[in-house]
């Protein structure tokens, strides 16, 4: 189940890098819910396979130049941790970031029911955002 679980989350960002939201929502559980930092200016929770993907399009537009790069996903049990990082440029300062992340994505029934992300610096996103 853990090397099912890593390999999810894997197809979930594969899926997401292409735009394939018909497979992206097929790992989706019903009952999705993703929690972002109050600082972001996407922030709050996000329920169900199509707030999910609201967010992921939001999130990419967010900003300009934006790339996420997963360097290792560590699957145990349940629960999946994304180590990784984000990058991009504020669309109105056009200040760089790159901050270090970890997301905690919890699967159940072989589909992905939660994901918490936690960026090294949310200060400089928000600053990069807002200015």
């Amino acid at each position: 189940m853990t090397e099912s679980n890593r390999n999810i989350v894997q197809a979930v960002f594969d899926a997401s890098a292409n735009e394939d939201w018909d497979t992206v929502k097929s790992l989706l559980h019903d009952d999705i819910v993703v929690i972002e930092a109050e600082s972001l200016p996407y922030a709050g929770e996000f329920k169900g396979p199509e707030s999910f993907i609201a967010l992921n399009q939001k999130v990419s537009g967010s900003w300009e130049d934006t790339k996420t790069r997963v360097d290792n996903l560590i699957a145990d049990g349940d629960h999946v941790v994304v180590l990784g990082n984000l990058s991009g440029r504020g669309k109105s300062t056009g200040q760089a970031f790159s901050v270090p992340l970890a997301a905690v994505w919890r699967l159940e029934e072989g589909r992905v029911r939660e994901v918490r992300p936690f960026y090294f610096d949310t200060k400089l996103m928000h600053d990069a955002y807002y200015g």
